[in-house]
């Protein structure tokens, strides 16, 4: 576990506010960490559940360490089922 002095920050993001430009260099550039802010995002996604974690684990595949922060209750039952909140760190 790295000390408060080497620890990787995470790097805040608002799906609300998210441009496609923005998502382009998430996935271009990767941060260590990413808190996702879910407080604006429908519950289900407009795209599916599934878009939406396809997107977290393109992320994740290239080494993104990926905390949603303000699950809605309908998401987090739907990761929860897919036995993804052990993959992706829940802050409902």
């Amino acid at each position: 576990m790295a000390s408060p002095a080497t620890a990787v920050p995470l790097a805040p993001v608002h799906l609300a506010d998210l441009t496609a430009k923005q998502l382009a260099g998430l996935l271009a550039a990767p941060p260590a960490q990413l808190a996702v802010d879910c407080r604006w995002l429908p519950a289900p996604h407009p795209l599916g559940v599934g878009r939406f974690v396809s997107q977290l684990l393109a992320l994740r595949s290239r080494g993104t360490r990926i905390h949603l922060a303000q699950v809605h209750p309908v998401l987090a039952r739907c990761l929860h089922q897919l036995a993804l909140s052990r993959v992706f760190h829940l802050q409902e």
